[in-house]
């Protein structure tokens, strides 16, 4: 099993419980960058009308 840059000798059934452990912190923290992105989107939607009802076609925010 590795931690950090060293790998370490340790039972099967330890790495197993280690690597789901591990995997559901991940999990985790994906979902939680998932909300974070669709909140991220909705608010860059928002501001995209503004501008577009601002100044028109006269400026292009897609890229």
């Amino acid at each position: 099993y590795q931690i950090g840059d060293c790998f370490v000798s340790l039972p099967q059934p330890e790495v197993l419980e280690l690597l789901a452990a591990s995997t559901d912190l991940i999990d985790t923290e994906v979902e939680a960058l998932k909300v974070r992105l669709a909140e991220i989107q909705d608010k860059m939607g928002e501001l995209k009308k503004a501008l577009y009802g601002r100044f028109g076609r006269s400026i292009n925010l897609e890229t």
